[in-house]
């Protein structure tokens, strides 16, 4: 591919983005060269009055959040809409040979980006989580009910361990293997018509587990209750029981990491929420 054709498509990708007309917001953000830029710790970021309109919320105190450290989330929110409006990453900071992409980079995943932070704006308000009494009532009519509510009490365990720091779909999605026909029923979520319109969010609370520290916390609290959490690239997602040769383990997260283990499985989710239609799929993987 030679560099002409490549700068022609990234002028003819910029130009259809433009197109789909979206949020003015982003075409408003500042870049690097303003002149009013913001800096945390050093790094440039996003004045606060330039995040979705939730983040502000959540920064003067009006929104019904319960997160322990408020100020923290929303200077992740200012640096993560940075980064990605303004293509401040590897790909263009360490080559130069990519620098004619960086248009097309920062338009796409700046509105990507915007669009990751709109809704966990509006994920971490307290109404959004789920109301564990009531789920129990609801599946106590079930059958199969004691296995239903071993994956609430799941559910309910991890809540105890994170409460509001974790935004309600982190919790949503251990919950919906209680929705389905069967409590160990493998669905690859991207494919799923039952939970297709939940997959974006659902499917990056289960990648951000790549933060190693939350997954094993998760594996820990579902062994307890006689399960082992499984997901796949093909966004499977299921609850598998533990087998009679399988056995409960403990994991705690030691106590002065567990501030740095949150912040990172937040910032992955967002990046992975806003990547999620940049994934390839296919139904190879599930078939």
């Amino acid at each position: 591919m030679s560099l002409e054709f490549s700068e022609n498509l990234v002028k003819e990708t910029v130009s259809n983005i433009n197109a789909v007309n979206f949020p003015a917001a982003i075409k408003d953000l500042p870049s690097d060269n303003n002149d009013n830029a913001c800096f945390i710790e050093g790094e440039q970021a996003i004045p606060v009055d330039m995040l979705p309109q939730s983040w502000q919320d959540i920064y003067t105190g009006k929104s019904n959040t319960k997160l322990s450290d408020s100020p923290a989330y929303v200077k992740m929110a200012q640096l993560f809409l940075h980064k990605m409006s303004n293509g401040d990453v590897d790909l263009f900071n360490e080559s130069k040979n990519s620098a004619h992409l960086k248009p097309a980079f920062c338009e796409i995943f700046g509105s990507l980006a915007w669009e990751a932070l709109e809704f966990y704006g509006e994920d971490f308000k307290v109404e959004k989580y789920p109301d564990f009494d009531l789920i129990e009532k609801e599946i106590s009519v079930e059958k199969d009910y004691s296995e239903r509510k071993k994956i609430v009490d799941i559910s309910k365990a991890l809540f105890e361990e994170f409460g509001y720091d974790l935004p309600a779909s982190f919790y949503h999605v251990h919950l919906a293997p209680i929705y389905r026909k069967e409590v160990s029923e493998i669905r690859p979520l991207r494919f799923s018509e039952p939970d297709k319109n939940n997959a974006r969010a659902w499917d990056a609370s289960l990648h951000g587990q790549k933060v190693f520290p939350i997954q094993l916390t998760v594996q820990s609290i579902s062994s307890k209750h006689g399960f082992f959490q499984e997901h796949g690239c093909g966004c499977n997602h299921a609850m598998t029981r533990v087998g009679s040769t399988d056995s409960a383990f403990d994991y705690q997260i030691r106590p002065e990491m567990r501030t740095t283990w949150i912040r990172d499985f937040i910032w992955t989710i967002w990046y992975e929420y806003a990547f999620f239609k940049f994934t390839p799929v296919t139904r190879f993987l599930i078939s």
